[in-house]
């Protein structure tokens, strides 16, 4: 399954921020893609943020979900895969995601840009 929307949120002190989400789904696992449109938070300063939404959104369980992100602005120059350590902050919050950590992911691209 394959879903691609866009996703309106406030970044740091209310700043209206949006960005294109992309999520492939494939026996339970979740390849979520943050795709930068330079409207403004970026994607990379709003990761933990977007993760914790999209999760929140789907009700995922962060254990089966892959995060990436990706400018349009670069032409899609990097894929950086990013890994979150989580915890669950009781029924208001849902899970959060923190201490994000990025790696390159070139070896992807091909999965979301076919």
């Amino acid at each position: 399954m394959t879903q691609e929307f866009v996703h309106n949120f406030l970044g740091e002190n209310g700043v209206r921020s949006r960005c294109i989400v992309k999520i492939f789904s494939d026996d339970g696992e979740h390849f979520i893609l943050f795709e930068n449109m330079g409207i403004g938070v970026s994607v990379t300063n709003a990761t933990e943020l977007l993760a914790s939404q999209i999760v929140e959104k789907f009700h995922y369980n962060p254990g089966d979900c892959r995060f990436f992100e990706t400018y349009q602005e670069y032409d899609y120059e990097t894929i950086d895969e990013i890994e979150y350590s989580w915890s669950y902050n009781g029924i208001r919050e849902g899970w959060l995601a923190r201490n994000a950590h990025w790696k390159p992911a070139e070896d992807l691209r091909n999965y979301f840009f076919e």
